[in-house]
């Protein structure tokens, strides 16, 4: 498989992460004036490389678990994958315990949508 290629993440989370990840969406278009989706949050994200405050560790973690009936599909390369997997692993040291690709997408979207 060549490094061009994409993985796509199939996320089921709860009214409320979904929510944050709405916001999120909203903030970053009325910013740049252009429709952006929830791809366009994560490479702001790994561009900006969230360096998390304790209020937004505490916050999130009020969120957990995220679990629920709504679900999204997100579509990155597999660079911009990589990239995320960072970010995931920053937040499970920061937070103490594992996060998956669903936590992670919405931590990236509660710093995002706290702007």
């Amino acid at each position: 498989m060549s490094d061009d290629s994409e993985v796509v993440h199939e996320l089921l989370m709860g009214e409320q992460p979904f929510a944050i990840i709405a916001d999120a969406i909203r903030i970053l278009t009325v910013e740049r004036l252009k429709f952006q989706r929830l791809k366009d949050v994560i490479i702001e994200a790994i561009n900006s490389r969230p360096k998390p405050t304790k209020e937004q560790l505490k916050l999130f973690a009020g969120q957990l678990p995220l679990d629920g009936r709504v679900r999204i599909y997100l579509r990155l390369s597999r660079p911009l994958n990589a990239r995320l997997d960072e970010i995931k692993t920053d937040l499970s040291e920061r937070l103490g315990g594992p996060c998956g690709v669903r936590e992670t997408v919405v931590f990236c979207a509660l710093v995002i949508s706290q702007r």
